[in-house]
């Protein structure tokens, strides 16, 4: 697969994380969702790190301009120059234009793959009711098909 950004789009549950992981780890690529740009964006207290974080602090959404910021940070590190594997991003369709204008703009690597990720309402229903998520450090687990040590 040439180098390139790719994305993975669909429903909560369908299992784009697990997919991201899979397909970054056959390209090279780095495995980002806005949900991890977003907590080292605060981490690192960069500037939309911070904007983030007060925006979250008060239980409003991050808006399209904010994610698009964070993507832009993100973008701009020395592991992303060949491409990235968006893992649920864009999700609006601000966000894909302003991702189009960021990729554009770079004039590097351009999109290269968009997969679509289709599941049965049902399936999807049981994958998140068996969700568990560590509350120290983050990891995902499911009752019956991954289940913690603990």
């Amino acid at each position: 697969m040439q180098p390139g950004h790719i994305i993975l789009l669909g429903a909560p549950g369908v299992g784009k994380g697990t997919q991201a992981k899979v397909v970054a780890a056959s390209t090279g690529l780095p495995h980002i969702s806005t949900g991890d740009m977003l907590r080292a964006s605060v981490a690192a207290g960069t500037e939309m790190g911070k904007r983030a974080k007060a925006v979250m602090e008060s239980g409003a959404l991050v808006d399209d301009e904010l994610i698009l910021g964070i993507v832009s940070e993100r973008l701009s590190q020395d592991d992303a120059k060949n491409g990235v594997v968006f893992d649920g991003f864009p999700r609006t369709v601000v966000q894909a234009q302003g991702l189009d204008a960021l990729v554009v703009e770079r004039r590097g690597v351009g999109i290269t793959h968009i997969f679509h990720i289709v599941l049965d309402d049902e399936e999807i229903v049981t994958r998140l009711a068996g969700r568990r998520v560590c509350e120290d450090c983050g990891a995902i687990y499911h009752v019956q098909y991954q289940p913690p040590r603990v």
